[in-house]
């Protein structure tokens, strides 16, 4: 399991806790693209820029990928702390001072 090196927090601490939010993420931009596809929004321009438009919304997809699944491990830290699960063990603030040394 993958650690926080600073706090210890336990980034996926169970395998597939993130996958909602990693699906939502990835569907909605491929959502645009069909709509685009559907509604042949920019066809009006010609094929050329039908296929441009795909281009863009493909590039996008592909160069947020990361920045998309670091949300999806941010919301699932948000949804640990405010719905929290007794058998969860998320560091608190108070052992992390401890650890520091500092009070």
């Amino acid at each position: 399991m993958k650690t926080c090196p600073v706090c210890g927090l336990v980034y996926e601490p169970t395998e597939g806790d993130t996958w909602a939010f990693t699906i939502i993420g990835d569907r909605i931009p491929v959502a645009v693209g069909i709509l685009v596809v559907y509604f042949e929004l920019g066809s009006r321009l010609g094929p050329v820029a039908l296929v441009a438009v795909i281009a863009v919304l493909c590039a996008a997809l592909v160069w947020t990928a990361p920045n998309r699944w670091g949300v999806g491990v941010a919301l699932l830290y948000l949804q640990r702390t405010w719905w929290p699960d007794p058998l969860d063990t998320i560091p608190r603030q108070d052992r992390q001072e401890g650890q520091d040394g500092r009070t």
